[in-house]
């Protein structure tokens, strides 16, 4: 159910950010995290977005370094979903130096991790 719920939070961004949002990305161009509160039977919950680029990856996680140049650790589990390059992947397809935009529920382990994997590393 909070998944879907923060389906509709990021929905929700997509119509504040605008049509560049719209166009498949989770986060708008040039934007590397945002937080979005919502709630539901008024249980307050708050969405997480980070984009980066890959530096480490460990069996429960990976570290992004955003644009601005700091660091963020986020977990992930065996419900993670991962898609690469647009396509259905796995946990096992993370890569230092790959693109990635999460998405976390209250601080939680990531739901979704969309990576971009350059042609040369994979």
């Amino acid at each position: 159910m909070l998944k879907a719920i923060a389906a509709t939070a990021a929905c929700s961004l997509a119509l504040a950010a605008g049509s560049a949002f719209a166009a498949g990305g989770v986060l708008p161009p040039g934007w590397t995290h945002a937080e979005i509160n919502y709630s539901v039977n008024h249980v307050p919950h708050t969405l997480i977005l980070d984009r980066g680029r890959v530096i480490a990856v460990s069996a429960t996680s990976l570290t992004l370094r955003e644009q601005d140049g700091s660091t963020v650790q986020i977990a992930f589990s065996s419900t993670t979903q991962v898609t690469v390059n647009g396509q259905p992947g796995q946990l096992s397809n993370i890569r230092r130096r790959a693109t990635a935009t999460t998405q976390r529920i209250d601080g939680g382990p990531a739901t979704l991790i969309r990576l971009q994997i350059p042609r040369s590393l994979r």
